[in-house]
């Protein structure tokens, strides 16, 4: 995960248990209520960015922010309660976009590249993006599991979900949307953006939409 969500121990666990499952899937998410605890976990790797929230108005007095030590931004949120999961979740995938992993091979980082400019062509598959820079198909999966940890086809649904949400944000449409990912089935698009989100497009757009017009206020 390149982003880790530090909670203050101070809302009720049923809180605690219902944000931590909405965002476990863009970051990790610890609750935490000993100082030193948050700064092992501030520290356990190297994250593009760290947020410190409590729903509470101030965090525990025994937590000296000034003392936590990180080599990314830093947020610090208090009133969490007041504040959009949308925006907290857009906030993460923006670090998120267009992170291109820091590998070793100028090959496979040209193939991810590739990917990033042809995620709207409904054709991008694994053979295509192997031919791009002249492999097999069979060796560029291997490369793909050995520099990602992941598979394609995940990686790629990861990637265009991303760009979705980002896409809604901004107002689009939801089938425009859809066919600028490289989705031409609506029906099909909805149900990975639910899978991964956890809501549908229309709704997803429209919250935000509501919390754009509101200024953050839920």
């Amino acid at each position: 995960m390149n982003a880790l969500v530090i909670v203050a121990k101070k809302q009720s666990e049923e809180q605690q248990c219902d944000f931590i499952h909405s965002l476990k899937d863009i970051a990790e998410v610890v609750a935490l209520d000993d100082f030193e605890s948050v700064k092992e976990a501030a520290a356990r790797q190297k994250y593009k960015v760290v947020i410190m929230m409590t729903y509470g108005d101030s965090f525990p007095s025994s937590w000296k922010i000034t003392e936590l030590q990180t080599n990314c931004p830093t947020v610090i949120l208090t009133g969490a309660k007041n504040i959009n999961l949308f925006s907290i979740q857009a906030f993460i995938e923006s670090f998120q976009e267009n992170d291109t992993p820091d590998i070793d091979n100028p090959l496979f980082r040209k193939s991810l590249q590739y990917i990033e400019e042809n995620l709207h062509e409904n054709d991008l598959s694994l053979t295509k993006v192997a031919s791009f820079i002249y492999v097999s198909r069979c060796h560029y999966s291997r490369m793909f599991n050995k520099y990602l940890g992941t598979g394609f086809k995940e990686y790629i649904m990861t990637k265009r979900i991303q760009r979705a949400k980002l896409l809604l944000r901004k107002g689009q449409p939801v089938t425009e949307v859809c066919y600028s990912v490289g989705y031409n089935d609506l029906t099909h698009f909805s149900r990975v953006f639910r899978k991964l989100v956890g809501v549908n497009p229309s709704t997803y757009r429209l919250s935000n939409r509501k919390e754009s017009y509101s200024g953050g206020k839920q």
